[in-house]
């Protein structure tokens, strides 16, 4: 579903959100928690890879997946990472699981309205 981010423009990343730039607009994918119920939690971090503001402003060419997830932590987890020539430029790292390990709802999802994209990360 994020196959349509590549070839666009990385301009600002913050811990809950990526601004890039397509076509000459911009848009912003939204990182969004949500604990669930009784002892459930969702998180997400961000990782920068190239310095903001530089001069060279990164494309992306490439994302990729990997489940992080650990069947015996009884969580959910995922890594998205974008990348630009051959390096990395952002990784998204997400979260979800319960102190009990029981399944309450939390969720991380990956958000963009005005492109369509609603993309769940890890939920449990």
């Amino acid at each position: 579903m994020l196959d349509k981010l590549i070839g666009a423009q990385i301009k600002r990343v913050k811990w809950d959100f990526i601004e890039i730039e397509l076509n000459g607009k911009t848009y912003t994918l939204n990182s969004e928690e949500d604990n669930g119920g009784c002892c459930g939690f969702a998180k997400v971090d961000t990782i920068v890879y190239y310095e903001e503001g530089s001069k060279r402003n990164p494309i992306i060419t490439n994302i990729e997946y990997e489940d992080t997830a650990d069947e015996d932590d009884e969580k959910d987890s995922m890594r998205i990472t974008f990348y630009g020539e051959s390096a990395p430029l952002v990784s998204v790292e997400s979260e979800a699981g319960s102190g009990s390990g029981w399944q309450y709802g939390a969720c991380v999802t990956l958000v963009c309205k005005a492109l369509d994209i609603e993309e769940v990360m890890a939920s449990w």
